[in-house]
């Protein structure tokens, strides 16, 4: 099965964490992983932090197997903090597993579609990706990106026949 790796686009709403190192806070999260050269940082329980998606090259009729998101970060102070991803679509969020590693480290987690159902590729036009801070002390975030495992339309091949 293909993997489509969809970086961020633009902050959305809500937009509570801050630029610690970076161009601006797409560059910070966008790929490659740079640890400390390129992060977004929080030290508020509850705040979020939320982006658009950059547009991808899944064909029309593909069917998505699954939805992940990708982070990387680590708790730069306080032994409570924690971070936890998640997306956002149509109002509903699905959240993923808190995190709190003392050093930079990388999680990838497949979420399911909020709202119940089955992914489309319609709808990573319009999902959101999120990242929220929980608990006192900080949190770095340095990658925060979604990863997209689908099978192509049936079709697709025997078009590219014709073709050649």
């Amino acid at each position: 099965m293909p993997t489509e790796t969809i970086q961020v686009a633009a902050v959305t709403t809500p937009d509570q964490w801050t630029l610690g190192a970076g161009a601006d806070k797409v560059v910070a999260v966008n790929g490659p992983d740079d640890d400390d050269t390129s992060y977004i940082y929080c030290s508020t329980s509850g705040r979020w932090e939320t982006y658009s998606l950059a547009a991808n090259a899944i064909p029309v009729g593909a069917t998505i197997n699954s939805v992940s998101v990708v982070s990387r970060g680590y708790k730069s102070s306080g032994s409570t903090a924690r971070w936890a991803v998640g997306v956002l679509l149509g109002g509903s969020s699905t959240f993923g597993l808190t995190h709190f590693p003392a050093s930079y480290t990388s999680y990838t987690e497949t979420l399911a579609r909020p709202g119940g159902g089955t992914w489309s590729v319609a709808d990573l036009a319009s999902v959101e990706v999120l990242v929220r801070f929980y608990n006192s002390g900080t949190i770095r975030v340095t990658s925060l990106w979604v990863s997209v495992d689908y099978t192509p339309p049936a079709n697709t091949g025997q078009m590219l026949e014709m073709f050649n």
